[in-house]
């Protein structure tokens, strides 16, 4: 029974690989929007820089461990926006890279509110290291030898509607069907969409609560759901939670160091049969905002 268990996780395992290439998966999505959608380039009012560190399913061997930096601008007087994000996932004996290069057209629609139009280059970069595999048998024809590279290229596109109060997007960031993984015939689409929103209004004028989502489709999988709500006290400390559907609660703490300077993290509470083997998952965030004026940040970015 204990090696049927074992084999269904590898299974699991495997198949999260595959959509993990073309979607990172992200517990503080609300502070990472740029890796989905390239029409949040330049939303802020300067040049913002972002990291992100997730240690998935942590004490199962050979689990995911994410990484993403990013950074974004605005530029020709908030006409447009370019944005630079790198993504290194590591499962297993998988090693896949993204890096995503974003240009986005700012359109103002009313005084306080933005439509933005958004193109995306990608480079997709894959590394599987043979000499890691585990066969269980010797001589398994499936199972090659050393290290085996291959680079794709690809593109995407986004619409991105906001304010100081609310946003909304929709994406898709790999439109072509080439894959890092073609042969692999789990997955008959690889390509996602996404559907983001997510708004901020006052409880009273220390407290202000965040809701937000996001919404992944794929034709081949399953529908992806994650449900977000933060409190923010005082415009300084955020806490909040979310729920990940049929997968987990998501514990998020955040805190405004300074006006530039935010930092937070993220604890994954799984509620599938992994739970018997994880602690949970891990995330930690670091967003740095560029001082483009002598009296700081003007306004506190919540998107």
């Amino acid at each position: 029974m204990r090696k049927f268990i074992l084999i269904a996780i590898a299974v699991v395992s495997f198949q999260f690989s595959l959509m993990a290439q073309h979607a990172p998966q992200f517990t503080n999505f609300m502070f990472n929007k740029l890796v989905y959608n390239p029409a949040y380039a330049g939303s802020h009012d300067m040049m913002t820089m972002s990291a992100i560190y997730r240690n998935q399913w942590s004490g199962i061997t050979g689990a995911p461990i994410t990484a993403n930096a990013n950074l974004h601008t605005p530029f020709f007087n908030q006409r447009c926006g370019a944005g630079l994000s790198i993504v290194s996932d590591q499962i297993g004996m998988m090693q896949n890279t993204y890096i995503n290069l974003s240009y986005a057209y700012r359109i103002k629609v009313s005084e306080n509110t933005t439509l933005s139009m958004g193109l995306m280059g990608r480079m997709e970069h894959a590394m599987v290291d043979w000499d890691q595999a585990q066969a269980l048998r010797l001589g398994d024809a499936l199972i090659g030898v050393g290290q085996e590279k291959q680079w794709q290229a690809n593109f995407g596109a986004g619409m991105y509607l906001s304010s100081d109060r609310f946003y909304v997007g929709l994406s898709a960031p790999q439109i072509l069907r080439n894959s890092l993984y073609s042969d692999v015939n789990i997955l008959e689409d690889i390509r996602n969409y996404y559907v983001m929103g997510g708004l901020v209004f006052d409880i009273n004028h220390n407290i202000k609560l965040k809701p937000a989502i996001l919404m992944t489709y794929n034709p081949s999988a399953p529908m992806e759901m994650d449900f977000n709500a933060n409190f923010i006290f005082m415009d300084v400390f955020w806490v909040g939670g979310s729920y990940r559907l049929g997968d987990s609660f998501d514990g998020i703490v955040a805190y405004q160091i300074t006006r530039q300077l935010r930092a937070g993290m993220a604890i994954d509470f799984t509620l599938t049969e992994l739970n018997n083997y994880t602690n949970g998952s891990f995330e930690f965030m670091l967003q740095y905002s560029l001082d483009y004026t002598k009296s700081g940040v003007r306004n506190l970015r919540y998107f």
